[in-house]
């Protein structure tokens, strides 16, 4: 082997022949002493329950304790059980059988003669009309022609036969499709239960996730939905392939302020409308299918819109609510960034990419389907959502960062940017808060449901724990712990099986990204590559593992921002000498965070406080003894109820209401004081989860140094290129912070900071620096406030 590391095809090889070979079995490559084993089977946490404080009434329903233990499917893996015949042929035609034995609900009737009688749509028609300089005058003929644009309609023939494709191609390039039965039985009995048509509210990690949702329905003989198909498909034979399975492609114009686009939008909210009165089922993606971004996108917050105006004009009775989690354990595009770009793609190029799709192998896939929700019981508590002390960030987070305090940092910062869509406009202000918070809800509900793949827990060791390399057993034992504390906090996982073999499987899929290096068998050595691209996959898989530890990694950082404020002041280090961190010093340095962080990052349910999302983080560190509370005489616990959610038994994922909890209204425990916790795990987990947030971080502190090298005034989009530019020519080892997602946020935070200041332009707003921060002084405050919360 010559100096011990093994080239790319020797290592995929190497880790080849080892997962067949028993070897890691000698290598005492087991799981920790009185641990939980990864034999965990169908005892898996349920997750997706509805918050019980927007949704009382359905969060009792549809839920019972043996939901849990009825395990998983294998969606593509069909055999003669499956259908109602038994031998030699149905063995050989088992898909064929079972595709065929699926039940398809009727399509929508012909809605052409309601859609041209609406009311708005005829308003619509005689603006138009009315216009002096309109050549042609718009007339129900062009409603006619813009209905069928936006037309779609399940072919029974093509839905069977493209589920039979599916069921060969997904056997021959995923390990497996892993579906929860109980969610499963969970939708049936919410279809008996409840009077309205089914919402999926999905994320979108590939454009896989238009088949994937509608395939898995399909195999359950659950009412196949409509899905809203964005502008990122744009294959001239997939367009209409989709249309005839459900797929509603908005029309090039809907997005304007004219009055054609008006048109368009009416019709389209009428067909909407329409649909939902017979009880069909739609798929919304609340997120663009851009990486790393966990904001709801304005095209799902303009069906949801939709689905709210329905119900607020009474159309609909109600609607049904249902949180969708997609999980893989390689993304399917030809590579991660992909997404990324929404440009036309040439058929030689697609069709290029389907050979080299089915040349190679993806792992598993898991779908996760919350629990459903009645919109009716979520606005009926309505007065929870309407939050009336928002105020902007410049007003919160500016006088910090220009160095006096100010109290209005316990105030939340408004989200405006939420309602900046002209289909919000017909809703009144109330309701427009109401559906951006009901959009924000299902996001954090659907990421919520999200299992942690395999892969992501090992990109996450290689990344933020191992990046110099370690021993292929270090490796797998930091793989159980790593997975034990997912599974502590109430996500699930989306594997389980032996440890070898899960720890290989997960390398294999990431061989790209590793190299090996051994001298014997025995003592392999992994390390990850140091190269752009091996840095950029890694950080952007080990990214989906953010949102279980994103409250204490929030917390660990605001607390070395503490920490870095006392070692100004320390002149000796005493090896005895401890250090008394305040309560109330330490909440507001968390807030401070939060309001820092944009809200893709945070991802915090509108039905909690950025204060109560503070004292939850402090009673966590203190759950993983990262803290230990100072003794005195009147102090009371401060992580009573933390402490108490540990203990119970993994069950489904709960938005717990910290109101009850002493810790809320003592002020006794208001002003208590932490130490640190002194053993070698604390200190280890403490580096783990302040390494969680550098790469964002990273991207705020080298994005505010680049402000002064911008010519300004620019547009928006014009910015957030050249920031991105500009952070890919900066950062030299840092690799991950160098996104066109990070410099996204981090333009629009700095907007919102008021950083950047709107100036009127030809083609529309223009960003440049305010007056404050043209000040080359204020802009190194800037740069110093971001970096104290980094290592």
């Amino acid at each position: 082997m010559g100096d011990g590391f093994l080239a790319h095809k020797e290592s995929t090889e190497f880790i080849k022949k080892v997962s067949h070979s028993g070897l890691l079995s000698t290598l005492a490559f087991n799981t920790p002493p009185g641990g939980p084993s990864l034999f965990i089977g169908n005892a898996r946490p349920f997750v997706g329950r509805c918050c019980y404080i927007c949704a009382p009434q359905s969060w009792g329903s549809l839920f019972h304790n043996h939901l849990a233990l009825l395990g998983f499917r294998n969606a593509i893996l069909v055999t003669e059980a499956q259908t109602r015949y038994r031998g030699w042929l149905a063995r050989r035609l088992c898909n064929f059988l079972f595709v065929n034995e699926r039940a398809i609900y009727p399509d929508v009737p012909f809605l052409e003669h309601r859609i041209i009688n609406n009311e708005r749509v005829q308003e619509a028609v005689e603006n138009l009309s009315n216009i002096p300089d309109q050549k042609a005058p718009y007339n129900l003929r062009n409603v006619l022609g813009i209905f069928h644009q936006m037309q779609a309609i399940i072919s029974p023939l093509l839905l069977r036969l493209s589920s039979w494709v599916l069921l060969k191609v997904f056997n021959s390039v995923f390990v497996n499709l892993q579906v929860h039965r109980g969610q499963i039985e969970m939708l049936r009995k919410a279809r008996a239960e409840y009077d309205g048509p089914f919402i999926f509210l999905s994320l979108h990690k590939s454009r896989l996730d238009y088949l994937l949702v509608t395939f898995v329905l399909f195999c359950h003989s659950i009412r196949v939905p409509y899905m809203t198909c964005g502008e990122d498909v744009q294959l001239p034979f997939l367009r209409p392939l989709l249309r005839k399975l459900g797929g509603i492609f908005t029309p090039q114009m809907v997005h304007g302020a004219s009055p054609r686009e008006h048109l368009y939008r009416v019709v389209l909210n009428s067909y909407i409308k329409e649909m939902l009165i017979e009880q069909q089922s739609l798929v919304v993606y609340l997120e663009d299918p851009v990486p790393c971004s966990a904001r709801p996108c304005l095209t799902g917050l303009m069906w949801l819109a939709w689905v709210f105006d329905a119900f607020h004009n009474q159309s609909i009775p109600d609607a049904v609510l249902i949180p969708v989690g997609v999980s893989y354990d390689c993304i399917v595009e030809e590579s991660y960034f992909e997404q990324m770009g929404t440009g036309k793609t040439t058929v030689f190029a697609a069709i290029r990419w389907v050979f080299r799709f089915l040349q190679k192998n993806y792992g598993c896939i898991r779908v996760d389907f919350g629990q459903p929700f009645s919109l009716k019981d979520y606005v009926e508590n309505e007065g929870i959502h309407l939050c009336t002390s928002t105020i902007p960030l410049q007003k919160i987070l500016l006088p910090y960062v220009l160095g006096y305090s100010s109290d209005a940092v316990y105030y939340e910062k408004s989200q405006d940017w939420l309602l900046n869509n002209e289909d919000l406009i017909q809703l009144s202000k109330r309701h427009r808060v109401l559906v951006a918070d009901l959009a924000r809800h299902m996001l954090y509900n659907a990421t919520c449901c999200s299992a942690v793949m395999s892969t992501t827990i090992m990109a996450c060791l290689l990344f933020h724990k191992h990046r110099q390399g370690t021993l292929l057993t270090t490796l797998g034992k930091d793989f159980c712990w790593l997975m034990n504390e997912v599974l502590a906090r109430h996500f699930d996982v989306g594997f389980s099986g032996k440890l070898q073999d899960i720890v290989l499987h997960a390398l294999y899929l990431l061989r790209d990204c590793v190299m090996l290096k051994s001298r014997q068998l025995k003592n392999l050595i992994v390390i990850p590559k140091a190269t752009r691209k091996a840095v950029e996959e890694l950080s952007f898989y080990s990214h989906s593992i953010l949102p279980v530890f994103i409250c204490e990694a929030i917390a660990a950082c605001a607390l070395n921002s503490l920490l870095r404020e006392v070692a100004q002041y320390m002149t000796d280090w005493d090896s005895n000498a401890e250090v008394a961190i305040s309560q109330e010093e330490l909440i507001c340095k968390i807030v401070q965070l939060c309001h820092l962080l944009s809200s893709e990052i945070l991802l915090l349910p509108p039905c909690q406080s950025v204060y109560q999302f503070a004292q939850e983080a402090v009673d966590k560190l203190m759950y993983c003894e990262i803290l230990i509370m100072e003794e005195n005489e009147n102090k009371q616990p401060a992580c009573d109820t933390w402490q108490k959610r540990f203990a119970k038994e993994l069950t489904w994922k709960v938005m717990d209401d910290f109101d009850d909890s002493e810790s809320d209204t003592d002020e006794t425990v208001w002003k208590c004081h932490f130490k640190l916790g002194r053993t070698r795990e604390s200190h280890t987990f403490f580096l783990f989860l302040c390494s969680l947030l550098q790469p964002v971080l990273k991207a705020y502190e080298t994005a505010a140094s680049l402000l002064h090298r911008f010519d300004l005034p620019i547009q928006e989009p014009q910015c957030v290129l050249k920031m991105f530019q500009l952070l890919q020519a900066q950062v030299e080892e840092q690799h991950e912070s160098a996104t066109l997602c990070l410099a996204n946020s981090a333009v629009k935070t700095f907007r919102e900071l008021g950083v950047f200041k709107d100036q009127p332009g030809v083609k529309g707003p223009m960003l440049k620096l305010s007056e404050t921060f043209q000040q080359p002084d204020n802009l190194l405050k800037l740069q110093q406030y971001i970096q104290q919360f980094s290592c």
